[in-house]
């Protein structure tokens, strides 16, 4: 089970891009260090209706408490001073919980303590989300890009012209 965490000033917007990011590319849930947004909890529970999932989304205030909470979990933190991404899948994947930490600015001392992995998804500026993706889509090789969402009532049928 992958678990994200995100920690630091993050808008409405900013939320639905992560929690939608990490719906769409296989994460279980995500949590945001803030105050409980409810239109991002209505969004994520409509896109579970539609499109299938059981994706969800909670709060802390307490973002260290939380930390702690995920024992059996490996503490993974994104960001571009980390050991680079493909040094570190193999490990990674040998793990069953994961929980991914994204700060929303510079990296965080206290976070790079507490983390059993630190990744650097590239060495350039880049948001949260394409680090959350990119991470993603590297850990299940691509699967997540055909993956099946129960009960769906909504499904795209590709087509090459749209």
């Amino acid at each position: 089970m992958i678990s994200v965490l995100v920690i630091g000033s993050c808008n409405s917007e900013c939320k639905e891009n992560l929690a939608e990011t990490a719906r769409a590319f296989g994460a279980s849930e995500i949590t945001f260090a803030s105050a409980e947004d409810k239109h991002i909890k209505r969004m994520i529970a409509s896109l579970n209706s539609k499109w299938g999932g059981r994706f969800t989304v909670n709060f802390t205030r307490n973002y260290m408490n939380y930390i702690k909470s995920k024992v059996p979990y490996k503490k993974v933190y994104l960001t571009r001073y980390g050991s680079p991404i493909s040094k570190s899948l193999y490990a990674l994947k040998t793990y069953k919980n994961l929980l991914v930490i994204i700060t929303m600015k510079e990296s965080q001392k206290h976070i790079v303590r507490i983390a059993d992995f630190t990744v650097g998804i590239t060495t350039q500026p880049h948001s949260g989300s394409s680090a959350l993706a990119v991470f993603l889509h590297m850990f299940y090789e691509g699967r997540e890009l055909a993956m099946h969402f129960e009960n769906a009532k909504y499904k795209i049928k590709p087509n090459w012209q749209g």
